[in-house]
């Protein structure tokens, strides 16, 4: 061959270095953005119990023991909404999954452990699911079944569930439905925080029913 080719692996070795440069910026712009994760529980009250839970060990102090124990079953959720990815409605029947926008922990997860949380912060009881307990301990056993669980960016968020409480040993059974909207913002932030005040508002209902009974006296739906 003809003419001077001391040149050529260095043209060669400068193109491959480009076209692999090209190939890292395609990958890069066909990668998937960041996800963001929500969850229902409450920061500023989880801050302020980890406050006073410091305060109580430094100080000596506890909270007052209840003579009952909770025990807290995971909530049963919709098939559309039990997923990591966060769902939200749109007009004319219309839902999308938001790959961006995600639980903490899946769905029945989220709303079980802030039930729980709610409970045994407001009434001071453990919850003492799938453990073993003292004979005699009475146990307020609490089922939840979420039947609507939506979200509507710009509009509301709206929370509808069946609930019962059963007191072991003893034959007190109350079964009853919560339902309730709250207004929300556009955001997935706002959405998240208007479902967390549903979740909030539903738990209330189960602990007014576990302290009337705990009292004495017969506890009745409340929405």
């Amino acid at each position: 061959m003809d003419g001077d080719t001391s040149a050529l692996p260095a043209i060669v070795g400068k193109a491959g270095l480009a076209a692999a440069a090209a190939l890292m910026l395609a990958l890069a712009g066909c990668a998937s953005p960041s996800s963001t994760f929500y969850t229902l529980t409450d920061a500023t009250n989880a801050t302020g119990s980890a406050a006073a839970n410091a305060t109580n060990a430094t100080t000596g102090t506890a909270a007052p023991a209840t003579p009952y124990a909770l025990e807290v079953s995971p909530v049963a959720v919709p098939e559309q909404v039990d997923r990591p990815q966060i769902v939200v409605t749109r007009g004319g029947g219309r839902v999308d999954i938001l790959e961006e926008s995600r639980w903490a922990a899946p769905l029945k997860t989220e709303l079980t452990s802030t039930i729980s949380r709610n409970l045994t912060q407001r009434l001071g009881a453990m919850d003492v699911y799938g453990l073993p307990r003292a004979d005699g301990l009475a146990v307020y056993r609490v089922s939840t079944s979420v039947q609507r669980f939506e979200s509507t960016p710009g509009e509301q968020a709206a929370l509808t569930a069946v609930w019962s409480v059963r007191k072991v040993p003893g034959d007190i059974v109350l079964t009853c439905r919560f339902s309730g909207t709250e207004p929300a913002a556009s955001g997935i932030a706002d959405v998240v925080a208007a479902q967390r005040k549903l979740v909030d508002r539903l738990a209330d209902g189960i602990g007014n029913a576990i302290a009337t009974s705990a009292q004495g006296a017969t506890p009745r739906c409340q929405n």
